[in-house]
C-alpha cells in the first residue's frame, strides 16, 4: 500500500476515510484536511493570468476573453478583483 500525503501540510500521517464515488478518501492526522486518493490541484499558469487581465485591460470583456480562452468568466473576474482592477 503506498503512503497518502496530506496536499495542505504533506504530512504521511494520514488513513482512509471513506470512499466517495469509488475514490478512496483520506483524512490527515496532522491538519484535519480530508482529500480523495487522485488529489491533484487545478490551477492556471500565472502566463494565463496575465495574459486575461491584459485582454480586459485593452478593453475586452469578460465574456470575450472567456469565448477566446474557454476560461469561465467568473474565475476571470476573481482574478481581476484579486489584483485590485
Amino acid at each position: 500500500m503506498r503512503d497518502m500525503q496530506c496536499p495542505r501540510c504533506h504530512s504521511s500521517q494520514t488513513f482512509k476515510n471513506g470512499r466517495r464515488k469509488d475514490r478512496q478518501c483520506y483524512k490527515c492526522k496532522q491538519c484535519g484536511r480530508q482529500f480523495l486518493e487522485s488529489y491533484q490541484p487545478w490551477c492556471y499558469s500565472n502566463d494565463v493570468k496575465e495574459l486575461c487581465l491584459k485582454m480586459h485591460l485593452n478593453g475586452m470583456s469578460l465574456r470575450e476573453i472567456e469565448r477566446v480562452t474557454d476560461i469561465h468568466h467568473t474565475t476571470i473576474l476573481h482574478w481581476l478583483r484579486k489584483a485590485k482592477l
